[in-house]
Parts: structure tokens; C-alpha cells; sequence
């Protein structure tokens, strides 16, 4: 049985919760700033039922050493498409495997299942979006050091199943800090 609390600890147990959940996790000066970069890849025009694959579909060099803490892909696939895409400093995808692990930096796979075509050869069924995130953050005083200069690169791998020959864009937001 739980301990009866007097009345007045009772009413202000919500408001003691509801103020632990306001306290500040930093102070102000604590905050450094904190950039974000996009880069913008596509495949260029990749063919209904095939397979496009494109290292180096986009890159961005930093001009300063910087450390990055997360990485976010959003999932743009609003049809039949299976997208697997690396961000990394190495010129070509899928060279991060085994113990060797230096320069990979984020990895991610989707399918949009927006189209279906019940064993149809043309026209299509339209059902929806499949738009959604996905993001690695480092833990606290931890990141990706990528030195001055070094590309960091956006890899795709895209497989149209769609009914139709698209252009496929991915964007990837790099957050990272300056280092010194």
C-alpha cells in the first residue's frame, strides 16, 4: 500500500512534474553554435524497374576542421522506390564494411510505397506519401572530425519500382561544430 500524502503534497506533486520539466539543461554561455549544411544529391533521370546507382551525387567540403554530432535524411519517396543512401568521406559507397570504418559516417535505407500497379503495365494507383526522417545524433561531447578540406560525399543507390522514368533528389543536413 502507497503512503498517504497529506492533501496539500498532493495537489502540488503535478505542478513540482510539470517544473522539473522546464528546468534549463544549460545555461546560455554553455550553447555553442551549432551549423547546418545541406547537401543536395540526385541520380538524374533513373528509368521505371532499374537499378540507379551514383557515387559522389552530391558533396560539400568544409573550409574548417569541424566535428559533425548529426546527420538527418529526409525520406522522399512519394512512390515505389527503394533508396539506400551513405553519407561518407570515401569517393565511392559501400566501402564501409568490416573493422575499417574510418570515414563512414551515416547510413540509411527506405522503400516509398506510394504507387501500386496490380501487375499493371501502365496507369497507376496513387495511395499516399511515405515522407519521413531519419537522423543520427552522437551522444554529448562526441562526433564524426572530419579535417579542413576533406569532401564529405552523398552516395546513392536508388531502385525504381515505380511506373514511371524519374529524376530522384536526396537531401542529407550535416550538424555539425567548427573545431579547433
Amino acid at each position: 500500500m502507497l503512503p498517504r500524502l497529506p492533501l496539500p503534497a498532493l495537489a502540488l506533486a503535478p505542478l513540482m512534474l510539470l517544473g522539473a520539466c522546464f528546468l534549463p539543461l544549460a545555461d546560455a554561455g554553455d550553447i555553442q553554435p551549432l551549423k547546418t549544411t545541406v547537401i543536395k544529391a540526385t541520380t538524374g533521370l533513373c528509368k521505371r524497374g532499374e537499378t540507379c546507382h551514383k557515387d559522389r551525387a552530391g558533396a560539400w567540403t568544409p573550409k574548417t576542421a569541424i566535428a559533425i554530432l548529426g546527420v538527418s535524411i529526409a525520406e522522399q519517396a512519394d512512390i515505389d522506390l527503394y533508396v539506400d543512401v551513405e553519407v561518407s568521406t570515401r569517393p565511392e559507397m559501400y566501402q564501409c564494411a568490416g573493422d575499417d570504418s574510418a570515414g563512414c559516417i551515416f547510413r540509411a535505407k527506405y522503400a516509398g510505397p506510394g504507387l501500386f500497379d496490380y501487375g499493371a503495365s501502365s496507369g497507376s494507383t496513387y495511395i499516399g506519401s511515405n515522407i519521413t526522417t531519419t537522423s543520427i545524433t552522437f551522444p554529448s561531447g562526441y562526433g564524426i572530425m572530419v579535417p579542413a578540406g576533406e569532401p564529405i560525399y552523398l552516395h546513392l543507390d536508388v531502385r525504381n519500382g515505380s511506373l514511371i522514368d524519374l529524376k530522384v533528389d536526396q537531401d542529407a543536413w550535416i550538424y555539425s561544430v567548427p573545431v579547433d
